[in-house]
């Protein structure tokens, strides 16, 4: 174990301990919150108002330690999100001759500048427009989470086509790639092993922003939603926050959907990474992610004859994002799950046989994308 580990295990294991203290902490708070304010009306009547003062100042503690506790789950979250392609993925990548190259493209590709700073961008926006009202009477903290998983999307496909393009194309246009080849590697081994690494960094920036951008709504939605909490039931109000519960737990198929593009993305932008530069692959990437978008709208034309064959052949051959795209049922939806029905609602069970499906489709044209790759790599002239 090298001192990078330790000191990432070092700090995974106070940060775990912190937010251990963090749910003892709000656990004491929100209860003697919720007695305090039972009592707090009552008997100010006789103490000229200090229970009343009481029971706010004990309301403020409990919000200041929900969200330090959220920050502190992020952070582990992110953590352990690490420790996880550190420890589990990469060692068991390494059992084969093509996972010393994927992990030497991991660490290439995720402490590159641009890639830091980007992620760091995504993540500040994340965090920012969380405090940006977005005056829709009741459904902010729904808006919020659709752009927060958009910026996931954004981010993360830029860093993705980046980070291709440097790992591929500037190793053939430096030549560090025939130092490459001159070890036991096959070609095929160096296009696999490149995208694996490529894979790691996708799901580790994907699963902190996707994190993030879940602890912020969940914050978020008790100051949306502060007076219809304040006014609800005590059913009601355990009702409003298995909601705000709810909707992050949705945020775990929309990652994995959203992965699955980014990888998806990342297989095509290794194929072009061989034979191209980094303008023309961002620029191919960007026109094939909003036109293979735009592909779930050709019914809408109502073409016919030539015109008809020729999108529907573009289609096909383009991949079909809107297989990885629910966002309008994940978040704008509700959602039956176990225990909590909702007449007319897709159920928990049916969205993950849907991401099933979708992960079928996108390993299957993963597979067809990187076999390009090898076709067109096998024949680039390196010298």
């Amino acid at each position: 174990m090298n001192k990078t580990q330790k000191v990432l295990l070092a700090t995974l294991a106070v940060f775990v301990a912190i937010s251990v203290v963090f749910i003892f902490l709000h656990a004491h708070f929100l209860a003697a919150a919720q007695q305090t304010s039972n009592v707090a009306v009552n008997a100010s009547k006789g103490n000229h108002g200090v229970a009343e003062h009481y029971a706010n100042y004990v309301a403020r503690e409990e919000i200041t330690t929900r969200m330090w506790m959220v920050i502190s789950f992020m952070i582990t979250g992110s953590l352990m999100v690490l420790a996880f392609i550190e420890f589990a993925v990469l060692p068991l990548l390494s059992l084969k001759r093509i996972g010393a190259l994927c992990r030497v493209t991991y660490y290439e590709g995720i402490l590159q500048p641009f890639t830091l700073v980007t992620f760091l961008i995504g993540l500040a926006a994340i965090v920012v427009t969380t405090f940006i009202p977005f005056d829709t009477f009741g459904e902010d903290t729904t808006m919020y989470r659709d752009i927060a998983i958009s910026f996931v999307s954004m981010f993360v496909l830029i860093i993705t086509v980046f980070v291709t393009a440097k790992v591929i194309d500037e190793e053939i246009e430096n030549r560090t790639m025939l130092t490459l080849m001159s070890k036991p590697l096959a070609r095929w081994q160096v296009i696999i092993g490149k995208y694996l690494g490529i894979v790691c960094i996708v799901f580790v920036t994907s699963a902190i922003l996707m994190m993030f951008a879940a602890g912020c709504g969940w914050l978020r939605y008790f100051s949306d939603q502060r007076i219809d909490i304040y006014v609800a039931t005590l059913q009601g109000r355990a009702q409003l926050f298995w909601d705000n519960d709810r909707a992050v737990l949705l945020m775990i198929p929309a990652f994995l959907l959203g992965f699955l593009e980014m990888s998806t993305l990342a297989a095509i932008s290794t194929a072009i990474a061989t034979r191209y530069s980094l303008a023309i692959n961002m620029t191919g990437i960007v026109i094939l992610y909003i036109v293979a978008n735009l592909t779930r709208f050709l019914p809408a034309l109502h073409a016919s004859g030539a015109l008809a064959g020729t999108l529907n052949s573009l289609s096909y051959l383009l991949p079909y994002l809107s297989n990885f795209d629910i966002n309008q049922c994940l978040v704008y939806r509700r959602v039956s799950m176990p225990g909590h029905y909702v007449a007319g609602a897709p159920t928990w069970g049916e969205i993950w046989q849907y991401v099933g499906m979708a992960s079928l489709y996108g390993l299957m044209y993963i597979g067809a994308a990187l076999a390009a790759a090898v076709a067109l790599f096998r024949n680039r002239e390196l010298i």
